[in-house]
């Protein structure tokens, strides 16, 4: 039976979706119905999610399942084996099958979930400064209308857990702990196996950071950067409309057609303003231990997060 033979896992807001793009434009790569099904990583979906989760993420696996053709989607958590088999068996014949969950990194099962699924499997990784992932990932949550709170006074709140939990807390902080999470991925699969992409590089360096990527797959053809450029990060212009789109921001924008949806981010939307320093200091002091036992375990100097 064919299986999924490549994971892209994440970190989540580090280029993670226009990796994958560029992953699945690739003849040799088919990628799956849902770009991140998220189907090895049961510790994170075993105990649900908040209710505002689950109505942003919008997800009934049966509904889903049940239609002759499978349609496209961005993210789920795809419980059952036999569908996420389903997804494999209907994904284009090629070398590689993609799965680019990003819940994979921080799960703490998923690796070896995943090594026992396919042992052989490439993993890639993709890398970013934990503050400005932060930051990113905050800015996001803003756009979505999850988060109303000042940047400094969610990653306080956060550091207060004693653990943030995907689905329940953004984990603005846990999601750039990647020292350990790595860890655990180099417990069951060897270092040969393992492709770290760091996300700086592939902005500055794209086509040299694509070449690291096609010589660790074997490619026969090099991988190709996007013809178009990913749009920046957006927030909502006020509080008025951060709380408008709390409430019914993800049901009318799944149902709004892409030129009404682009007139209407164009007056609602803006670019976000700069990181205040005091949560720029906040984060250093937070992540220095994690960027230093990173910097060991990967040997490469991260001085540039400090």
């Amino acid at each position: 039976m064919t299986k999924t033979n490549l994971f892209l896992i994440g970190a989540a807001k580090a280029g993670t979706t226009a990796l994958a793009e560029m992953l699945g434009n690739h003849p040799e790569i088919s990628p799956l119905a849902i770009k991140e099904p998220g189907h090895f990583c049961e510790d994170i979906y075993a105990e649900g999610f908040s209710a505002s989760y689950q109505k942003m993420l919008r997800w009934d696996e049966a509904q889903y399942f049940k239609a002759d053709a499978l349609d496209q989607r961005h993210m789920a958590f795809v419980r059952e084996r036999e569908n996420y088999d389903r997804l494999v068996l209907e994904a284009a014949e090629a070398a590689y099958i993609l799965d680019a969950s990003t819940a994979y990194l921080p799960s703490t099962n998923a690796a070896a979930n995943i090594a026992g699924y396919n042992a052989e499997a490439k993993v890639i990784v993709s890398l970013r400064n934990p503050a400005t992932r932060a930051y990113s990932h905050y800015n996001m949550a803003r756009k979505y209308g999850k988060e109303q709170r000042s940047f400094l006074d969610a990653i306080g709140a956060e550091g207060a857990l004693e653990k943030a939990r995907w689905g329940w807390d953004e984990c603005y902080l846990e999601l750039g702990d990647y020292a350990p999470q790595l860890e655990r991925w180099l417990k069951y699969f060897p270092k040969e196996n393992i492709h770290v992409v760091w996300q700086d590089e592939l902005l500055v360096e794209p086509a040299a950071t694509l070449q690291g990527i096609s010589k660790f797959l074997g490619l026969k053809e090099e991988l190709k950067p996007l013809a178009e450029e990913k749009h920046g990060a957006e927030v909502p212009k006020n509080k008025v409309v951060g709380k408008m789109l709390s409430g019914i921001g993800p049901a009318v924008a799944s149902i709004l057609p892409e030129k009404i949806k682009a007139s209407v981010k164009n007056i609602v939307l803006a670019k976000p303003e700069g990181m205040e320093e005091a949560a720029r200091s906040f984060l250093l002091r937070y992540f220095a231990p994690s960027i230093e036992a990173l910097e060991k375990l990967l040997e490469k100097d991260l001085t540039h997060w400090k």
